[in-house]
């Protein structure tokens, strides 16, 4: 079984690096690879000096790609995303250069499967670890979470791995829990509340109430630098410890949202995992029945951690596609290892049967998720343009402004060209900035998506003649990306 666990994580590995993108595309990619730079230029700020010039409204915000937000001083911009995946990212590519930062999330979901054996098998035995390792693998969520330099997958790792070295039992693995629950918070800071579960749980480990303050005292001192470094970050890039790069509590929860989620999450888990995912509520009352005390602790901690993970998105900003399960991924391992956990206790029969039944559950989930999920396949084909498109960013002029919303972080980490968020420029802004940049002789080209030329016409049709979109494109990226040079407003001249 262990041979097999081991086959399924390397197994993991190799599907996140054959199949997932090596790019820093759209918004979260962009955002946590080109962060991964600045850790290692030793600043989180970087300085705009055209937006601190730009007479326009907003200037800050347009000229600010996806996946950063401006500064607290004009003409600079700083990161949106937390710091724990890039800081990752740092040290891999210090060591393996730029493609290195890919491999993190692949490895980091090799480790989640392993642990997720590792857990399985510490309830039920090594049949549920299994079962419970490949259910996980063939999640839709986390299959097409694999294929993304995103936080969700590490997000799940570390805070596995801080509930697996918690439930050692050793003083020296509450200080490893600890330290792997300060890089989860440092990879998903509103999740802090976690720590309260595990730390719960880390008390009542030692039979001895001087141990027990020990083992408190390792946890806490070893995660404390995790939310310490987080809110000290955040006080350098957004004014308040208490601030994210998403904005304010208030800004980002509303009780509004309760219901919304409730129905989208219940549905998608539902539909994406099947009801195989809900056998884990039992787990507590079947092994108090089974007078196992020690699984039993490690269930209702395991349920606990799983219930704080699905509320502390219950309020959160609703989204409307089933791989926003990604925000839960955390609790996902934790809720298969219980399910698989009791589907082994339960089964009934010769052992040969219920290595059947075990066999024949986990090739339904595997089929079944890798249907759902299919779609993980095709991202690096996919994601594929923006490396295109960067290319021929690359050939345009040295001084040319690109205006663009999708590609306006891409085309500055390949091209490296000024970008413009054509979302933040108000349409009556549209023809004064064109003119500000005749003035200084810097061509401006737009840069679009297939599904974003109607917007850019909507939005400024009525302010400008935009006749060139109905013409062929000036250069096209992989059939989907559209360049466009925009004519001259007679307001300068353009080289």
């Amino acid at each position: 079984m262990t041979r097999l666990a081991l086959a399924l994580a390397f197994l993991t590995a190799a599907l996140g690096i054959t199949f997932g993108t090596f790019t820093a595309s759209g918004a979260d990619s962009y955002g946590y690879v080109s962060q991964a730079d600045l850790w290692l230029q030793r600043t989180l700020i970087i300085d705009e000096p055209l937006a601190d010039e730009a007479p326009w409204r907003n200037a800050n915000w347009t000229l600010t790609p996806f996946g950063y937000r401006p500064g607290d001083r004009r003409g600079t911009m700083v990161p949106t995303y937390s710091p724990g995946l890039p800081m990752v990212m740092a040290a891999f590519k210090a060591v393996g250069g730029p493609n290195a930062v890919y491999y993190v999330v692949p490895l980091l979901g090799a480790l989640t499967v392993w642990l997720t054996f590792v857990l399985g098998r510490r309830l039920a035995g090594p049949l549920a670890g299994l079962l419970a390792a490949t259910a996980l693998l063939a999640s839709p969520a986390f299959l097409f979470q694999l294929m993304w330099p995103m936080s969700d997958v590490p997000a799940a790792a570390w805070w596995l791995l801080a509930i697996l070295l918690a439930i050692r039992g050793t003083t020296w693995s509450f200080a490893a829990a600890g330290l792997a629950a300060a890089v989860a918070v440092l990879t998903r800071p509103n999740l802090v509340v976690l720590v309260v579960p595990l730390l719960a749980f880390v008390v009542t480990r030692p039979t001895r109430m001087r141990d027990r303050y020990r083992a408190a005292a390792l946890f806490t001192c070893a995660m404390l630098p995790g939310a310490i470094g987080v809110g000290a970050i955040n006080r350098h890039l957004y004014e308040s410890a208490f601030n994210s790069g998403y904005g304010s509590f208030s800004t980002i929860y509303a009780s509004a949202h309760f219901w919304p989620n409730l129905l989208n999450y219940a549905a998608w888990l539902l539909g994406t995992q099947t009801p195989f995912i809900c056998f884990g509520a039992a787990a507590p009352l079947l092994f108090h029945r089974r007078g196992d005390s020690q699984a039993r602790s490690i269930a209702v901690l395991s349920l606990g951690f799983s219930v704080i993970v699905v509320a502390s998105y219950l309020w959160y900003t609703p989204f409307s596609d089933w791989t926003y399960l990604r925000f839960l991924l955390p609790a996902f391992p934790l809720m298969l290892a219980l399910a698989a956990s009791v589907f082994v206790l339960v089964a009934s029969g010769r052992p040969q049967w219920k290595v059947a039944a075990v066999t024949a559950l986990a090739a339904t989930l595997a089929v079944w998720g890798v249907w759902v999920g299919r779609s993980a396949f095709h991202v690096r084909a996919d994601e594929a343009r923006y490396v295109a498109a960067g290319r021929i960013g690359a050939g345009l002029p040295d001084n040319a402004v690109i205006l663009s919303n999708q590609h306006s972080g891409s085309l500055r980490y390949y091209a490296g060209r000024i970008t413009m968020r054509f979302e933040w420029l108000d349409p009556d802004m549209y023809v004064p900035a064109l003119e500000y940049f005749d003035r200084l002789s810097r061509p401006v080209y737009v840069v679009l998506e297939d599904w974003e030329r109607e917007i850019f016409r909507s939005r400024y049709g009525a302010v400008s003649d935009l006749s060139w979109l109905d013409r062929p494109p000036l250069l096209l990226a992989g059939q989907r990306v559209y360049f466009y040079a925009i004519p001259s407003t007679g307001h300068g001249v353009r080289p």
